[in-house]
């Protein structure tokens, strides 16, 4: 008999009923009564048993387990949405499992044949690009796939997020209806929300014809320090910009905060914006123009459809495009 089998036994004896019946309740508790279910649940709390969760979805095609890849959890943004996920699914009794890419697109494609193999009900990946290798497999039907923080085509299966290129766009134009004309563009390196979001600040500038200056385009590192660095390269420019659209909060609070050191007022010498209000944007002085990004929501939707998919229900729109807001603070 093999060593998890000896523990069932352990627990079979513990619960006062047959090793069968112990597995049933443990696999499959429709089959037992509910007196039954309960005996050996607490003959598995007093012996230590762990049941095999893998043997048990085998039996009922079902793990009861969704994994979500995002790119890191040092901050709030992706961690907002892991808690609406999380927050659905232990309401439904299901488990999560988590990643993190990195911003990698390689350990994306690692950690998407990781939990395949570990037979997940459902999976939730940030963005809509995903390395080629694995565009079979997740088309495949093995797991419901839902795509987040983005909104377009293509897509793998369903969707919840917003317009990356739109959102640009949107904070492009709210700068030039505020009479912003030399609007510059801050982004991290190797993102590529960035450089979605990047041609839509350039296309807004073209449709109003405003020239598309490649001296106000530049990346910095992701970091408070970043974002001062980049403001110093940008109001050493023989024309600095009066406006400047920070892809994120984190450096645009770095440049804030840089700027006031130096003496800089907000927005007389220069306008700023960040993305993904975060709750510093409220509390520097002026309070930081940003970008509401429905984080909390993002993953509570995309947990919901999965559930109804695994249900069998189709009521709920399977693309959703959860929008963004412009909050307009004292930077601009």
């Amino acid at each position: 008999m093999s060593v998890k089998n000896a523990r069932l036994q352990e627990v079979a004896r513990a619960a006062g009923v047959s090793y069968i019946t112990a597995w049933r309740a443990l696999n499959d508790p429709d089959l037992v009564s509910e007196k039954t279910r309960a005996k050996v649940s607490r003959a598995v709390e007093d012996t230590g048993y762990l049941p095999n969760a893998v043997a048990r979805s085998l039996v009922s095609a079902s793990s009861g387990v969704i994994g979500a890849i995002v790119p890191t959890l040092e901050d709030s943004i992706f961690a907002d949405t892991i808690q609406g996920v999380a927050d659905v699914l232990h309401s439904a009794g299901q488990e999560l499992l988590v990643g993190l890419s990195s911003y990698d697109s390689r350990r994306e494609a690692e950690l998407i044949r990781a939990f395949m193999g570990r037979q997940i009900d459902g999976l939730i990946l940030t963005g809509r690009n995903h390395e080629a290798d694995v565009q079979r497999l997740l088309k495949s039907g093995r797991a419901a796939v839902v795509e987040v923080w983005d909104y377009g085509e293509p897509a793998i299966d369903m969707l919840v997020g917003f317009s990356n290129t739109e959102m640009a766009r949107a904070v492009t134009a709210f700068l030039c209806t505020k009479g912003y004309r030399h609007i510059a563009f801050v982004t991290v390196s190797g993102r590529r929300r960035g450089r979605e979001r990047l041609a839509g600040y350039r296309k807004e500038l073209a449709a109003r014809n405003l020239s598309i200056d490649p001296a106000l385009e530049i990346t910095c590192a992701p970091t408070l320090s970043g974002g001062g660095d980049a403001l110093d390269h940008l109001m050493a420019l023989d024309r600095p910009p009066d406006a400047i659209f920070f892809n994120g909060d984190t450096i645009a609070i770095g440049a804030h905060l840089r700027g006031r050191a130096k003496g800089l007022t907000y927005p007389a010498d220069v306008a700023l914006v960040g993305v993904h209000d975060l709750e510093i944007a409220r509390h520097v002085d002026p309070p930081l123009t940003s970008v509401r990004i429905p984080r909390y929501r993002i993953g509570e939707q995309a947990a919901k459809l999965l559930l109804a998919r695994g249900q069998g229900k189709s009521d709920a729109p399977e693309k959703q495009n959860l929008g963004f807001e412009i909050v307009e603070r004292g930077t601009t």
